[in-house]
């Protein structure tokens, strides 16, 4: 009789290893597959624009989805709440555009991001991760206070309070969970 070989934890990677292993691959094709488009955006001042315009187009978003609330409660006509569509659309192209010209290097694996990028990014992903939860405390707690409130003093109003957080929710959480990439293509210099 032989006795089956035992593989010892050194050989065989772990479920963690695994998965990093396979988001470093598909990291690496993706950066490889999109290294020759936006060639010409590939430089400081026009990543730069890129980032005037995706905020530019969040402002946007918020002033289009307060049109929008007019429009839910009969205060402005319907029509201005279609810049909605059109501003988000826009701001999907530009921050498609802004991911491309930095490598998406807000999603890298940090086993892959040189000692300046692990820095940079790890230090505003902390920053992001600490503005989620001041907006999501802050966020749910008037959702329950101000949120309970009208629904007592003024019940008509009531039914449009999610309506609100979510249009306003929609836009600071793109705000925040962009901030990565948004600084660091901000600061990045040409090569």
């Amino acid at each position: 009789l032989t006795m089956p070989t035992i593989r010892t934890e050194s050989e065989t990677p772990s479920f963690f290893e695994k998965l990093e292993a396979r988001r470093e691959a598909k990291y690496t094709k993706r950066v490889e597959q999109m290294s020759g488009w936006l060639t010409k955006w590939r430089n400081q001042a026009a990543r730069r624009k890129l980032v005037i315009a995706f905020e530019v187009c969040l402002v946007l978003m918020l002033l289009s989805g307060i049109a929008l609330l007019g429009s839910l409660t009969d205060i402005s006509p319907g029509w201005p709440s279609l810049l909605w569509s059109a501003a988000s659309l826009i701001m999907i192209f530009v921050w498609t555009s802004l991911n491309i010209t930095v490598d998406m290097v807000d999603s890298a694996p940090s086993s892959l991001l040189d000692e300046y990028q692990q820095e940079q990014i790890l230090n505003l992903r902390g920053l992001t991760y600490r503005c989620f939860l001041y907006f999501g405390l802050v966020s749910f707690l008037a959702l329950v206070l101000v949120g309970t409130y009208v629904l007592n003093a003024q019940p008509d109003w009531g039914h449009y309070i999610p309506y609100s957080f979510g249009i306003f929710g929609i836009v600071i959480f793109l705000f925040i969970s962009t901030l990565p990439t948004v600084v660091y293509a901000w600061n990045l210099r040409d090569d």
